[in-house]
This record gives C-alpha cells, sequence and structure tokens, in this order.
C-alpha cells in the first residue's frame, strides 16, 4: 500500500511536469520491520517480534516508537534488565514522547518485576536455608542447625517457623531464658490464636524451669532436685550440700584453690604431707551443685549405666549381674532404709524438717570401708548443726564398741572451733580397759570469708586397765604394755596409741576415727595413725574465688 501510494505520489508530479522525489530505500525496509513486529506481537511471537523491531532500530536508531515497543517486547519475555536499559534510553532521547504516558506504565511494570525477582529469589533461599537447618537439627547439629534458622530468620523476619526452631533448639541446649524469648516472639508472629495458646503454656514452663535454675541444686549421686539451703538429699541421704559452707568450698575444683594437710607425731616430728583432691568439679559448691536438667539428666544417666532404677527422680533400687540388690524403703518425704535382699543387713535413717522446710537428719548409718558407723545429729533454732554422736564397733580390731562425739561452736554463723572426744569401755577377759581421747579442730579466715587454716589436735589420751586380763591376754597385754598395770594410766599412751591385740607379728589397735565427721568437715575425715596427734591443712585461693 505504502508502495502504491508512493508509486501514485511519483507519477503525479512527473504528470505535472515536475521532477520526482527521490526514493529512499530505507524507509521501506523501516516500514517492512515494523509491519511484520507487529504481526508477531498480535501471535504473541515476542522473539520473532523483537527481531523485527531491532532490525527497524538498525535502519532508524532511537525511534520512540520502536524503542517502546523493543522494551515492552523484552519485558514480556521476561528479559527485565535489557528492557529497563530500553526505557532508560527512551525517557534520555525523548522525555516529551508521544509514548510517554506507555513508558511511565511499562517502568511501574519492571519495578514490580523486579520487587517480585527479589521476593522470589529471598523465597529460594528462605527454603533452602530452613531445609538445611532441619537436616543439621536431624543429625544433632544443633549448633549449625541454629545458625541456619538465625540465618532464614534473616531473610523472613516475619515468618514464625525458623524463630520457633530456634526457640526449640535452645530449649534442648538447656539456654531456657533465650528459649522463653524466641517462644515469646513466635507468640508474636505465630497469627492461629490455638498455637498462641499452647506457645504461652510452653512459655509458663520453661519460665517454671529457670526459676527452678536459680533456686535449686541437684544431689551429685541421685540427681534429686533440692533447695539450695539444703544439707542432705532426703532421698539418698548423701551430702553434706550446705552450699554457703566455708569448709565445703575449700576443696573447689577450681584453678588456684589448693589444700594441703600436714600431720605430726606427740613429739612434734612430722609424719607427712598429703596434697587433698579437690572435691567440687566446677567453681565453688553452688556453681557445681546448680540444678540444671542437663546436669541433672547426667546424673540419672551414670546411675542408671550403674543398675540403679528410679521411680521419676526417687531412686527405688540397685542390682548388678550377679545377684547383688539393695532395696530403697521410701517413705511419705525421706529415704528411711536402705536393706540388703541378700544379707539381710539394713541402714536406718531418722530426720525431721526445720522451720524452713530443710530436711535435717537426726539419726544416719553409714558404711565406711566395711565398718557400719551410727551417727546422731543435734540442730540449733537456725538448722546448724551443733552436735554429732557416734557409734561404732571396731571390727578390724578387738569388736570395741566406740563411741565418739563432736560438739560446734559458731562465731558469726561461722564455725569457730569443734570439741571431739570419744573412747570406750573393754571386755573383763581383757581387764576392762577405759579409754578416753580429747580433741579441738580450729579455723581461721581470711577478709573474704574463706577458710585459710584448719588445725587439729588430740589435747589428752589415756588408757587404763580396771583389772588383770584373764589367761593368755594378760601375756598378750603384757607385750603390748611392758609397764601395764591395774587401775594406772598407761604411760605416755598417746605415744603408742590404743593397742588391743596382736595377731602374729600384727599389732592391733583402735586409732582415733574421724571420717564419720565428714559432715563436720571433708579435710580431716582420717583415721589417725598411732603417735600422730596433730594435723593441719592450709588452704590457697585465687583473688577471685568466693564460696558464694
Amino acid at each position: 500500500m505504502k508502495r502504491l501510494a508512493l508509486a501514485l505520489l511519483i507519477l503525479s508530479t512527473a504528470a505535472a511536469g515536475q521532477e520526482a522525489p527521490p526514493v529512499d530505500p530505507s524507509a521501506d525496509e523501516f516500514t517492512k520491520a515494523v509491519f511484520f513486529g507487529r504481526k508477531f506481537f498480535d501471535l504473541k511471537e515476542y522473539g520473532s517480534a523483537y527481531d523485527q523491531y531491532a532490525k527497524a532500530d538498525a535502519v532508524r536508531p532511537d525511534d520512540p516508537g520502536v524503542l517502546y515497543n523493543m522494551a515492552l517486547l523484552l519485558a514480556k519475555s521476561g528479559r527485565y534488565s535489557e528492557a529497563q536499559v530500553k526505557v532508560d534510553r527512551y525517557n534520555q532521547l525523548h522525555p516529551a514522547g508521544a509514548e510517554k504516558p506507555l513508558v511511565s506504565q511499562l517502568q511501574l511494570e519492571l519495578e514490580f518485576q523486579r520487587e517480585l525477582q527479589k521476593k522470589r529469589q529471598s523465597d529460594q533461599d528462605y527454603g533452602e536455608m530452613f531445609n538445611r537447618g532441619k537436616f543439621q537439627y536431624g543429625r544433632n547439629d544443633l549448633e549449625a542447625a541454629l545458625k541456619s534458622f538465625r540465618d532464614a530468620e534473616q531473610l523472613r523476619p516475619t515468618d514464625p517457623a525458623a524463630v520457633y526452631n530456634q526457640a526449640v533448639i535452645y530449649e534442648k541446649q538447656g539456654d531456657f531464658a533465650k528459649a522463653a524469648e524466641r517462644f515469646r516472639r513466635y507468640g508474636e508472629l505465630e497469627p492461629a490464636p490455638d498455637q498462641k495458646s499452647r506457645i504461652n503454656q510452653r512459655i509458663f514452663a520453661i519460665e517454671n524451669e529457670i526459676e527452678r535454675m536459680r533456686t535449686k541444686i541437684v544431689c551429685s549421686f541421685c540427681g534429686h532436685r533440692l533447695e539450695a539451703s539444703a544439707t542432705w538429699c532426703h532421698r539418698c541421704w548423701h551430702g553434706p550440700y550446705t552450699t554457703t559452707s566455708a569448709i565445703l568450698n575449700t576443696r573447689a575444683c577450681a584453678s588456684g584453690v589448693n589444700a594441703t594437710r600436714t600431720t605430726y607425731y606427740s613429739d612434734s616430728r612430722l609424719h607427712k604431707n598429703d596434697a587433698l583432691q579437690c572435691l567440687f568439679p566446677s567453681g565453688n559448691v553452688r556453681q557445681s551443685l546448680s540444678y540444671t536438667p542437663a546436669r541433672q539428666r547426667a546424673i540419672r544417666d551414670a546411675r542408671l549405666e550403674e543398675g540403679w532404677v528410679y521411680d521419676g527422680e526417687i531412686l527405688q533400687s540397685w542390682g548388678d549381674r550377679q545377684g547383688n540388690q539393695l532395696q530403697f524403703v521410701q517413705g511419705p518425704e525421706y529415704l528411711e532404709k536402705v536393706i540388703s535382699p541378700t544379707t539381710g543387713e539394713s541402714l536406718e535413717y531418722g530426720a525431721h524438717k526445720s522451720p524452713d522446710g530443710v530436711w535435717l537428719l537426726d539419726r544416719e548409718d553409714t558404711i565406711i570401708e566395711g565398718v557400719r558407723y551410727t551417727s546422731g545429729y543435734t540442730f540449733d533454732e537456725k538448722g546448724r548443726l551443733t552436735q554429732q554422736a557416734v557409734t561404732y564397733k571396731n571390727t578390724a580390731a578387738c569388736n570395741h564398741v566406740i563411741t565418739e562425739q563432736a560438739d560446734l561452736v559458731y562465731q558469726n554463723d561461722a564455725l569457730a572451733s569443734v570439741s571431739l572426744k570419744g573412747g570406750y569401755t573393754g571386755y573383763p577377759a581383757e581387764g576392762n580397759p577405759k579409754v578416753d581421747w580429747a580433741g579441738t579442730i580450729t579455723y581461721a579466715y581470711d577478709g573474704s570469708g574463706r577458710v585459710t587454716r584448719e588445725d587439729l589436735a588430740i589435747t589428752s589420751f589415756t588408757k587404763t586397765y580396771m583389772q588383770r586380763p584373764d589367761g593368755a591376754l594378760r601375756n598378750d597385754t603384757s607385750r603390748l604394755y611392758l609397764s601395764m598395770r591395774p587401775k594406772r594410766p598407761i604411760e605416755n599412751a598417746i605415744r603408742f596409741g590404743d593397742l588391743c591385740a596382736t595377731a602374729g607379728t600384727m599389732l592391733l589397735s583402735n586409732p582415733i576415727d574421724l571420717r564419720p565427721f565428714y559432715t563436720i568437715s571433708p579435710n580431716l575425715a582420717m583415721t589417725l595413725p598411732p603417735g600422730v596427734v596433730r594435723a593441719t591443712v592450709s588452704f590457697t585461693y585465687p583473688d577471685s574465688f568466693s564460696v558464694r
């Protein structure tokens, strides 16, 4: 049509005697390319349409209509960056062009497509990060999973799923403060009311656990949760757990904390030095015993591995593959008895609650290296131990029934001294020997309330035979004490100790046994060899160490 019009135009001018205008062949190519481009556009063949408009642009560069059409076709082909280049070219060259309204509309579309692409990429990145976190969590790689879910939250801050998974991981790791914060954030993001209600209940349970971690300790043997002021675990009677005791805190397993015990004979000669091992594995007693679910679980797992059986948090029994068994008779409120079905032996306990609700042990049976000790405890109105009375039979020597007693004196809530005494009356056949001994323990503290020195001294020791032993025992006693006379104290008995019989070339004796007084001081819970009458325990601490 265009050619026909042009031909007619040429013919008409020639007839008029005028010279015909020159023909521009490029105009024909431009018109053809634009026509084909439009046709391909109508057929939705956008690639072919663009090729035709590109030919037109080559013939007549930067034509406003062609620039717009090329930008539109690039956009419809999903080539948004290239389309933006054409739009920018149009705005630069034709700021007031006829296609300007259409260009402005296309610009909005391109901006939307950019946002859409960003969203799709973000969704894809989020999905990959979230799935990676799930995979890592399934492998129990909690730290890596936590990082993945944090990264996922950065990509989609308002999505509750990644926040929820972070909270679950923190809870599993025992970091309940962070778990509660993440669950709260999840509750803010979660739109469903029923989910919010369940999360609020979970937060309440976590906050209760945080409070328990702040106020409770855990028994280092059975894992039972106890009040921070507890002295013993009333479900297994292990202890003492007086976390603020300066004496118990002398043996913390912390860098710079050391305890050395030196013992001396009656003539002041050195017996030996002992470096005492630490007792509490992490910091002071409170830090070592502070309740956490992980610590409780580790203790329970260790007991289960040893053959113990639990009912909830409470020990019930123990057994091994050889058939040995122990049965714990748990009363309504505390362990009352431990029974051995194999031997018929039992350990018995009695207790009462202090005014502030702490269980205090009134009576205790303890086995130490095969010897059974029965202790009775007395407390003051503050729940502090004031007296411990011990009875035991020394089956390793002459079967004497021995009694010991410790009386404790406090000054400004700190244990200042302990008065010790003990002894027994023997059997008529061996001459009714009567033994009495007495001693003291004193304590020195530094300005931070830490024990710096603990001194034990046996201040007196007497042994008197009230009559002559019978038969062969008389000769045996004469070999033990050459100067023995009835009703006359043995001379210098403190040097020789309490000898009671011979077994071949071995001399049997009743040493002063301080082991049942472990509640008073773990540093002097020992037996004193014959002739050893004094012990000094010295302590060092780093400046940062505190007993609380």
